[in-house]
């Protein structure tokens, strides 16, 4: 089996974080930098950040939660569908930001 690339990982997780029951809302997890240039090259990135280290991944995501969500269960529920989203056997540590908890709509 080939290995999937960072590149082409990233956009599996957006669209699977976005797939979990609790997420309201998706933020860049990538560099400062990473964005900026992609600003300025008017080119559009992944919000997911996949690094490859010696044979390991490290995938960050960053999330907003309902404030009458449990935001554990919800990071928990982001960070399986985040290492299923590569269908290969290249290990991963995931790491799942909840940067917001999101006040519902009254």
């Amino acid at each position: 089996m080939t290995a999937i690339t960072a590149a082409e990982l990233a956009p599996r997780i957006d669209l699977a974080v976005t797939a979990v029951e609790g997420v309201r809302e998706t933020y860049s997890a990538r560099p400062v930098v990473a964005r900026a240039i992609e600003h300025v090259a008017e080119v559009e990135g992944s919000l997911a950040s996949v690094e490859e280290a010696a044979g390991v991944r490290a995938i960050t995501v960053c999330i907003g939660v309902s404030q009458t969500d449990d935001a554990a269960s919800v990071a928990t529920a982001v960070a399986a569908a985040a290492r299923g989203a590569g269908a290969d056997d290249v290990p991963s540590r995931v790491r799942v930001r909840v940067a917001r908890l999101v006040v519902p709509a009254s």
